[in-house]
């Protein structure tokens, strides 16, 4: 399968966080990483490794053999999550968990365009309510409601707001995701873990979505966002809680003083 930059950024959601930092670059942008995708194999010089596949390489499975006596390792290509189902059973299977998840909170952890690292923590309840609390010394405050999404500056004393039917998170928040306002754009898998890309069919948003799950439970871990710029912003979710009661006053529009973002 052929990797684009923001397919990379969504195969990295699906990985196991560890300790080992990974530098991704995504045409200019710089984004730290840290997955347990990356392992450091130290052997002694004298060791040789050989490797045998069988094509096509992406789908076959593989041997890899130390030439000692030892028994060859075989990783199966049905190892991975949903072998089974094809890319849209696993839409269909994503469309199915987003829309039984009324509400969220968890702690998130974000990495902006300028590879800047934010945390904080998170409340979504669907349809249409999501909320970003920055923990300090952050001044933002984002709460989405009402159609809009309001991004408050508190050093600025600031508010500025834009439709979300006009960026990729309407698919996050709509009541419901289905093929006719979204195009599914690709599909990776790994044992535990299974991420989409899914892009606008009307010429209002523009960007792509990565949704992260876990498989085969399918709860949400975290998401990508691609502008139109290709500026790329992940956002990987920790101490998730699905259901939890969600005050209303989470929702409310922040104090106006900015301008209205439509361009």
């Amino acid at each position: 399968m052929f990797m684009t930059p923001f397919s990379a950024v969504a195969a990295m959601l699906m990985s196991s966080v560890s300790s080992t930092p990974l530098m991704v670059n995504s045409g200019t942008t710089a984004v730290t990483i840290e997955a347990a995708a990356v392992t450091e194999i130290a052997q002694d010089t004298s060791t040789e490794m050989t490797v045998e596949t069988t094509e096509p390489a992406p789908i076959a499975e593989a041997t890899v053999a130390l030439e000692t006596e030892a028994a060859p390792v075989t990783i199966a290509a049905n190892a991975v999550a949903f072998s089974d189902l094809s890319d849209d059973e696993v839409f269909d299977r994503a469309a199915e968990a987003l829309e039984g998840m009324k509400t969220l909170k968890a702690r998130f952890l974000q990495v902006s365009p300028s590879g800047s690292v934010y945390e904080g923590d998170v409340s979504i309840r669907r349809p249409g309510q999501l909320r970003f609390d920055y923990d300090d010394p952050s001044p933002q405050l984002i709460v989405a409601t009402n159609g809009l999404v309001y991004v408050h500056d508190a050093d600025l004393e600031t508010t500025d707001s834009y439709p979300v039917s006009e960026t990729p998170l309407k698919f996050l928040l709509s009541k419901s995701l289905d093929r006719e306002a979204a195009e599914l754009v690709d599909v990776m898998r790994s044992e535990d873990r299974v991420s989409l890309i899914i892009a606008a069919t009307d010429s209002e948003m523009e960007g792509e979505l990565a949704l992260a799950f876990t498989a085969p439970d399918m709860e949400l871990i975290g998401w990508g966002v691609r502008e139109p710029n290709n500026a790329v912003t992940t956002v990987e979710l920790s101490e998730v809680e699905i259901g939890a009661k969600l005050n209303n006053r989470l929702f409310r529009a922040p104090d106006a003083g900015g301008t209205f973002l439509r361009d």
